[in-house]
């Protein structure tokens, strides 16, 4: 049997699946191999090369109404800080400068 049809078998493999069986422990170990086979994770999408660094436990529901009025309150009580160049609506010409 060929190499490429032994490995037709795993073509339709689901692999969400099989990462969701894999206890804590076991996927620290995938991910300790992948970090040896891939140091600089070049081969990983940009977005999926930072480890997840949220094992923080959830702080209870989401109140969006209660988030709301906390920035609300914020931005009344910080001043806005004064621009160090005012907007003219005019484009800059760096070039002439």
């Amino acid at each position: 049997m060929s190499f490429r049809k032994e490995l037709e078998k795993y073509r339709d493999v689901d692999e969400d699946e099989l990462l969701k069986k894999l206890s804590e422990e076991e996927l620290q170990k995938l991910e300790d191999e992948l970090e040896e086979l891939d140091p600089d994770k070049a081969l990983l999408p940009a977005g999926l090369r930072q480890k997840d660094q949220t094992k923080k436990a959830p702080t209870g529901t989401f109140q969006r109404d209660d988030l709301l009025a906390h920035l609300e309150k914020q931005a009344k009580e910080h001043p806005d800080r004064e621009d160090p160049v005012p907007y003219t609506g005019q484009k800059r010409d760096s070039v002439r400068q």
